[in-house]
């Protein structure tokens, strides 16, 4: 398992950096998102504490600016793409706050494929596509798919469908790709924010016995269902926002894979490369050892 801390921003401040990710919408034509704006205005306002209304939404801008940011800085190279263009008309729907939006959330569902994009283009899998199965990239000439489903729901059925949904996207395309599922808010509806300082500390422990569940649960049946289709591997990713020990909030993210092959001996040198440079296109990657 990996740990993702993509709490720095390329910003002084994050009212600038939300005034950036403003402008970026502007260059493009395009309508600013209102949780945006929501986000830029309580920020603008200084210090929120706790028990202010707005406290809520000046956190989450931890989780948004940073995607925001980490999108635009890589992928604005496209922005005479009209396919990229297309993408980032849909970041202008969702609620300042995920947990408003559980059954629709085009917005941010957008934004989870682009995020993933972007890591490509970071980690030099060019050239990068918005395309089905969701988003495509390269890997040693090879084309490659990634197709990209937010949960919202802890249903098992749910994580069946959506996995499911993935493999036939990646085979009606032809494709190798992988199926990479955000489980954010799956596993925390209520987008609760980590305040004890006992549960902050013991986080990355906390989330790796989550992934390594999911993967002894659900492993044969994620095998089962992608067989044959050409996904070489579940990623799994969660965000979550959390007060430090130090009494700073903090945006964590892991991510973990399942694989679809269960011993070394079936290794594809394809699914290596990608993995491999992926991580490497990773925003601040801290590596922890690799989870099976």
């Amino acid at each position: 398992m990996s740990v993702v801390d993509p709490n720095h921003l390329p910003r002084h401040t994050r009212t600038e950096a939300a005034a950036y990710v403003i402008a970026q919408f502007r260059e493009l034509g395009l309508e600013t998102p209102s949780r945006l704006v929501e986000m830029h205005r309580v920020l603008g306002r200084g210090n929120v504490p706790f028990e202010d209304p707005d406290f809520f939404t000046a956190l989450e801008s931890l989780r948004d600016l940073h995607q925001f940011l980490f999108i635009f800085d890589h992928l604005r190279i496209h922005s005479d793409n009209p396919q990229f263009g297309n993408e980032v008309k849909h970041l202008l729907n969702d609620s300042a706050l995920p947990q408003h939006d559980l059954k629709n959330s085009p917005g941010r569902d957008r934004q989870f494929q682009l995020y993933l994009a972007a890591i490509c283009q970071n980690a030099g899998l060019v050239p990068v596509g918005y395309e089905e199965p969701d988003v495509t990239c390269f890997v040693d000439g090879t084309k490659f798919g990634i197709a990209a489903k937010r949960l919202k729901s802890r249903k098992s059925r749910q994580f069946k469908n959506r996995v499911q949904e993935g493999a036939d996207q990646l085979k009606r395309q032809g494709l190798p790709g992988i199926v990479a599922l955000d489980l954010s808010l799956a596993r925390n509806q209520s987008n609760r924010p980590i305040i004890s300082q006992i549960e902050s500390l013991m986080y990355p422990m906390i989330a790796y016995a989550k992934n390594k569940q999911l993967s002894d649960e659900h492993g044969d049946e994620i095998r089962r269902l992608v067989a044959g289709t050409g996904v070489r591997a579940v990623l799994v990713m969660e965000s979550t926002l959390r007060l430090r020990p130090d009494r700073q909030w903090w945006h964590d993210g892991m991510l973990s894979w399942v694989p679809t092959t269960r011993d070394d001996e079936q290794a594809d040198p394809l699914f290596e490369a990608f993995y491999n440079g992926f991580l490497k296109g990773v925003p601040n990657l801290e590596d922890s050892g690799t989870e099976e």
